[in-house]
């Protein structure tokens, strides 16, 4: 019987998580196409500018039209980069990237219920 660690079913498995994270990315970008961003952003809130809310939607849309998917590093430089080009080591810097993002979405969320 094969241990699951043997180097070749690990390369496989890691293959697969790839996949299936690239899946994700890619279903990610698709929304972010069609304008995701400016629909869960749902207006401004009293301390916004709605033409700054606009464009910040508008060019999260046209980078996602170019294919660009946001990177953070540790040290928070924010950089785009081709979906195609992300490479594995790219995750860490997505996840932060997205992060930040969806805690952005979610404290807008918390001041709009607020109100």
């Amino acid at each position: 019987m094969k241990k699951m660690n043997e180097p070749g079913k690990v390369e496989v498995h890691n293959e697969e998580a790839w996949e299936r994270y690239l899946e994700a990315e890619k279903r990610e970008l698709e929304m972010r196409q069609e304008g995701h961003l400016a629909r869960i952003l749902d207006g401004p809130l009293p301390d916004e500018s709605p033409k700054e809310l606009a464009r910040l939607a508008e060019v999260d849309r046209l980078k996602a039209q170019e294919g660009l998917v946001e990177l953070k590093s540790e040290n928070g430089e924010i950089v785009y980069k081709p979906f195609d080009d992300l490479t594995p080591q790219d995750r860490s810097a997505r996840i932060r990237a997205e992060g930040e993002r969806v805690a952005w979405i979610v404290e807008r969320q918390k001041k709009r219920t607020r109100r």
